[in-house]
């Protein structure tokens, strides 16, 4: 009986997720840039209507700030991480803790900061202005309000 339950639940969810790509395609073809035939001229024309997206490799410098080349290479298909960036100030919006007594840190630009190192004098709390910058060999430091760094990697 509960299996019974399950596939009525999913035909029921197929049959609104079908309805409901119909009801879009129809309201799409009711607007004129779907009447242009052409690719590019269309692509214009929903540019045009709608504004163009963001390119997501030209607002990356900050962006892609703290994440090694291969994972750079991985998420935009683009080789190699900007060199001018040498770091990123902004204001910590969430703290949290590890078991292990390390913090992670959210700032303001939505970059995730992993502390990585043990033995470290650098308090942070909600609210605090740093920086993140290169370190030697593919490393970097956040540098607290006091002016003490500690090791990071980049999270997210």
């Amino acid at each position: 009986m509960t299996v019974r339950k399950e596939l009525v639940s999913i035909a029921v969810a197929v049959t609104l997720i079908t309805a409901s790509r119909i009801a879009f395609a129809a309201d799409d073809a009711k607007h004129p840039c779907a009447l242009v035939r052409d690719n590019a001229d269309r692509l214009a024309c929903y540019d045009q209507a709608f504004g163009k997206p963001a390119d997501p490799v030209a607002a990356a410098p900050q962006e892609q700030f703290g994440f090694k080349e291969k994972e750079v290479e991985r998420k935009t298909g683009k080789t190699g991480e900007s060199e001018a960036q040498a770091s990123v100030s902004a204001a910590i919006t969430s703290l949290s803790r590890l078991h292990d007594g390390k913090f992670v840190v959210t700032l303001d630009n939505a970059q995730v900061w992993s502390q990585s190192e043990f033995n470290s004098q650098a308090d942070v709390q909600v609210g605090d202005a740093v920086t993140v910058r290169r370190g030697v060999l593919g490393s970097y430091l956040l540098v607290t309000k006091a002016g003490i760094a500690t090791r990071v990697r980049r999270v997210k």
